[in-house]
């Protein structure tokens, strides 16, 4: 059973990645290692908290989970799916916080994204056909005050679910 709802009469999924496009460059406030391989991004603006944690909450919330990436400084990796080390994984996503999300390249023949950010950081997503299937998503994109999110897979492609 799935607990994914899809919304008829939404706004394609592709508008509200270009809408993301758009607000760039966006500011990382707050990137960290969630569960297993999954990273999380908070980006923009403060908009408010969380009625139940407290936590602050911001223009985007980029969750990355589903898919094989990469994390690069310059020319090296320094970071990937796999890194078993929490506390590694946990300091090298902190050098992000501060940093400026500048750029997205969408490679739709090959369902890859290059996220570009200030100080030389690349973060590769690409699909992991070995552990997953194509209707697994690389990630959810969430934006304050909206009640669905932005999902990619590669199957489905952008789509909005909540």
């Amino acid at each position: 059973m799935s607990a994914v709802v899809y919304l008829p009469g939404a706004a394609p999924g592709i508008d509200r990645f270009e809408e993301f496009k758009a607000a760039l460059p966006l500011r990382v406030v707050r990137a960290r290692r969630g569960f297993g391989g999954f990273i999380t991004f908070d980006l923009g603006g403060e908009k408010g908290r969380d009625a139940i944690t407290q936590e602050p909450q911001y223009d985007w919330h980029l969750w990355i989970y589903m898919c094989d990436w990469d994390l690069y400084k310059a020319d090296s990796r320094i970071l990937w799916r796999r890194e078993s080390d929490n506390a590694l994984a946990g300091a090298v996503l902190e050098m992000l916080n501060g940093e400026m999300l500048t750029d997205i390249e969408y490679d739709d023949t090959d369902d890859c994204f290059v996220f570009r950010f200030s100080g030389g950081f690349r973060l590769h997503l690409d699909p992991d056909f070995f552990d997953y299937d194509g209707d697994d998503d690389l990630f959810m994109l969430f934006r304050f005050g909206e009640r669905d999110a932005l999902n990619y897979s590669p199957r489905k492609r952008f789509y909005r679910a909540a």
